[in-house]
């Protein structure tokens, strides 16, 4: 764990729609233009893996080579590698071998396309059947007997990163790695049966559905991968189940926050910020500030229970100590990533380290400001403004 310190306490069916074909809307209801993130928590480590970059321009290499096919033209590849994907291997798990970091770096950009492919208006409606049909066809890329499928990319991909990383995993791993898969794209697809009626569940039934759909269980395996240990015994304990409870909760429901200007310009009703605004009457400020408040209670129930276990009679274990790091880190770096990625704030948009701040919801490029004012007003005091 070099440079990293624990804290103390039958027929084919049609493939997917190509990524970046859809008409970009830079406009939601028309009632606000504007919102304000406040400042969070971010009481858990961040760390960036020592080959941070080297990865992620191999990383990108894999997805021009892998998933090239996946992309309307060479505009919207190239567009899909500045939002910087092939940054969150390395932001969530830090400690890892360089070629373990890049096998997780080249997964998140796999999931990453794929959950894109599916959010894409041109999957739903009448496309719902198609997105559902290359889901499945997707699935059957990954296990030992998946039979080559190289005339679909996304199955090209699926099969190259399941045969590197599963030979690092236990036996009880590759079936956790499988049955986590099998449950994310059977989530995502009902997903799809929301956005295509463009209904707004509640907040249980969409955490309910966001959990599976976010990936969180293969988020979990992976980040058990890069930490060289396997938690599958874990699974059961209570306490660990609370922890990867709030774990999930947090990062969700931070994504959410952070990802919101995207998500609002696609209309997207699987959004925490707008299921409350949709069920409690919210306004945009008021349902930003809730779902802020319920990321801040799950980060603090989170670490509570990670000290409850260091302490209890599994604190004991290295591996178990390891484990607990690597949530750590985990959390910590998604939560940074969602900072800079321009995926959330515009294709040119730079991070300047800003946490809080105004976001415009109608400028074609966003970053957070000191003052009210989409378009206008003072930057945030801070690196670079000189």
């Amino acid at each position: 764990m070099a440079g990293i310190t624990r804290p103390r306490t039958t027929t084919a069916p049609a493939a997917l729609p190509l990524v970046g074909t859809a008409p970009a809307v830079l406009s939601g209801d028309g009632t606000e233009e504007e919102f304000h993130i406040p400042e969070l928590p971010r009481l858990l480590p961040v760390a960036y893996h020592p080959k941070a970059a080297q990865i992620e321009f191999q990383s990108n290499a894999w997805v021009c080579r892998m998933l090239g096919d996946c992309f309307a033209d060479e505009r919207a590849l190239l567009a899909f590698l500045r939002q910087r994907n092939g940054l969150y291997g390395s932001l969530t798990v830090p400690a890892a071998t360089e070629e373990r970091a890049r096998d997780i770096a080249d997964f998140y950009q796999f999931a990453t396309v794929v959950d894109d492919a599916g959010a894409d208006r041109g999957a739903v409606g009448s496309g719902h059947d198609r997105a559902r049909a290359a889901f499945a066809r997707i699935m059957a890329s990954f296990g030992p007997e998946a039979a080559p499928d190289d005339d679909f990319p996304y199955s090209r991909a699926a099969g190259d990163l399941w045969r590197r990383i599963t030979p690092g995993l236990a036996e009880p791993q590759v079936r956790r790695f499988r049955d986590s898969l099998e449950a994310n794209l059977r989530a995502s697809g009902a997903e799809l049966s929301y956005r295509s009626t463009e209904t707004v569940p509640d907040l249980d039934s969409y955490l309910s559905v966001r959990v599976d759909s976010f990936g969180f269980p293969f988020i979990l395996l992976l980040t058990e991968y890069g930490a060289g240990v396997d938690a599958t015994s874990l699974h059961s304990d209570p306490d660990v189940v609370a922890l990867h409870r709030h774990a999930v909760r947090q990062m969700i429901l931070i994504n959410d926050v952070l990802s919101w200007r995207k998500e609002h310009a696609l209309h997207d009703t699987m959004n925490a910020v707008r299921v409350v605004r949709a069920h409690d009457g919210l306004s945009l400020q008021q349902a930003v500030n809730r779902v802020c408040g319920l990321a801040e209670r799950h980060e603090l129930a989170y670490i509570e229970t990670r000290d409850r276990i260091r302490n209890g009679p599994l604190g004991g274990r290295e591996d178990v100590l390891t484990y607990l790091d690597a949530l750590d880190h985990m959390i910590g770096g998604s939560q940074e990533f969602e900072y800079l990625t321009p995926r959330y704030y515009g294709d040119g948009y730079v991070w300047d380290g800003a946490t809080s701040g105004w976001i415009s919801l109608t400028a074609p490029i966003a970053r957070f400001r000191a003052e009210p004012g989409s378009r206008g007003g003072s930057p945030r005091p801070g690196r670079g403004n000189h």
